[in-house]
């Protein structure tokens, strides 16, 4: 259930007038993402959704989900019975369905007559996208992934939460690493496109990966890089606890 912290958050995000920016920490293939980002997308009513993703990649995800499919399903078919339940492997199958980020934030734009932008780098997509097909979902990277430690992707989905809500509550004693330069990179121009949304746009909410929200030791991060516009900054699984009623939102009862 949500903290008090986040019950003042959200109610003066829904309630007051709107900040400029909020910045929404998922946990990417989340199973409950897409529904639990579409109600948010509904309340908030953003006239601009961001999201993690760049234009390559939904263009070549799109083209390639049906034979993404089919491939797994016939490297499953040389996997022991029962094998797809394996964690690592619905970590797989989740990874190559198209992102919840990206459906949330097209579908809520289609249906509110908003805009929605991609806003990440090409260039990481352009690299690892085209190895699904050629080391992801191959019979020999899936027999290997099932000797890796098991567990119930819920549950893990949940753990990834509580793991950024520790390290978004604590970032001065658990501030992450700073990235890998192309990770950097990354961060920069999203930044750089979320502030220039910021500048087009009344409302806007960005969707994405929670660690580019944690603070980090060279004080970077989306937060860090856009802390002048004082986002507002939250995790997608916290609004679980609330029913929205018109302009207002409220915790459910229980």
């Amino acid at each position: 259930m949500p903290n008090d912290a986040f019950l003042s958050r959200i109610r003066e995000t829904v309630c007051l007038p709107f900040p400029r920016l909020a910045l929404v920490g998922t946990v990417h293939g989340d199973p409950r993402g897409y529904g639990r980002a579409l109600k948010l997308l509904t309340a908030l009513a953003p006239d601009v959704v961001a999201v993690e993703i760049s234009a390559f990649s939904v263009r070549y995800r799109e083209r390639r989900q049906a034979q993404w499919r089919r491939l797994f399903q016939q490297s499953l078919a040389r996997l022991p019975p029962g094998a797809e339940q394996h964690l690592a492997l619905q970590r797989v199958a989740a990874q190559l369905a198209l992102p919840f980020e990206y459906e949330a934030a097209r579908d809520y734009s289609r249906d509110a007559a908003r805009a929605w932008e991609p806003v990440d780098l090409a260039a990481a997509a352009r690299r690892h996208l085209p190895r699904y097909a050629l080391e992801l979902i191959t019979p020999a990277n899936l027999e290997a992934l099932l000797t890796t430690p098991d567990g119930s992707f819920p549950a893990w989905v949940a753990g990834e939460y509580a793991r950024a809500r520790r390290l978004l509550k604590h970032p001065p004693r658990a501030a992450l690493p700073a990235p890998r330069k192309d990770d950097r990179r990354r961060e920069q121009l999203m930044a750089k496109r979320l502030r220039r949304l910021v500048g087009r746009y009344q409302r806007v909410v960005h969707l994405g990966g929670w660690e580019h929200l944690a603070a980090r030791r060279d004080g970077g991060g989306l937060a860090g890089l856009l802390s002048d516009l004082a986002p507002v900054r939250f995790l997608l699984d916290e609004a679980d606890g609330f029913s929205w009623k018109g302009e207002g939102a409220v915790p459910d009862a229980g």
